[in-house]
């Protein structure tokens, strides 16, 4: 799989350097090529959109720099003092995680609805949901109405986002980035109020039946501390931490 830029692979990684590529072509993003730090920047308002890889040491400030004022995530390849960390950067550490896609459960059970995100109307409800979890700024939808056009049902079909509905009402989200071997899950999110109703777990069974329906059979993610239990229930096993540096 392409990791563009010169970066070493990384199996952990490959996947959503490849969706950072994609947002780029799409969003018009700018390639960043440092001696130790490459990526894209894509939007001006969504992190999620914003995505740098270090390949060796780099300074916090380095970092911050090279994000040019924006949102984003930047990865690191080894995890900085907390001291060295200063506003607007905050120091996080993911857990690196893949499982197998092959169906070893039914799926559960779940007083919701899980649907492909397919309308406008559904992506407003799922970006509704994403950016209040994920504390994203709202500004943000164009560029996912543009990233979901060209990469979406309608698109090229590399990108599918689910909604979970309780009672009607947006819930949860998901998504899954998909390539020829590997299937990336991101944006997992769910609404405080609605949290311990096993969405996210049907969330996960309803990526990985997408995956399997496309011939893919490994999937992986960067799980938060708290999200790492509900992925190590649905199978996922962690590879490694990963360090990284968010400016909100």
């Amino acid at each position: 799989m392409p990791c563009g830029l010169g970066d070493v692979a990384d199996p952990l990684l490959d996947n959503p350097r490849s969706l950072a590529a994609k947002f780029a072509a799409v969003l018009g993003g700018t390639a960043i090529e440092r001696p130790q730090l490459t990526g894209f920047l894509s939007s001006e308002f969504d992190p999620f959109l914003n995505h740098l890889f270090a390949a060796g040491s780099v300074a916090p400030r380095e970092a911050a720099d090279a994000l040019e004022g924006r949102p984003g995530f930047v990865w690191l390849a080894e995890k900085p003092r907390s001291g060295e960390v200063g506003s607007p950067l905050v120091l996080a550490v993911m857990h690196g995680m893949t499982a197998a896609t092959a169906e070893s459960a039914a799926a559960p059970e779940i007083d919701a609805e899980i649907v492909e995100v397919r309308s406008h109307g559904e992506l407003q409800s799922w970006h509704e949901v994403y950016c209040e979890v994920f504390g994203a700024d709202d500004r943000g939808l164009h560029d996912w109405e543009r990233v979901h056009e060209a990469l979406g049902p309608a698109g090229d079909r590399s990108l599918l986002l689910l909604l979970a509905r309780v009672d009607g009402s947006p819930a949860a989200t998901g998504g899954v980035f998909f390539e020829p071997d590997v299937a990336g899950l991101y944006c997992f999110t769910t609404r405080e109020q609605m949290r311990g109703r096993g969405l996210a777990s049907a969330l996960v069974y309803a990526s990985h039946a997408a995956a399997r329906a496309r011939g893919v059979e490994r999937a992986l993610l960067q799980a938060t501390p708290s999200g790492w239990p509900v992925y190590a229930r649905a199978g996922y096993r962690e590879e490694r931490t990963l360090p990284i540096l968010r400016s909100p």
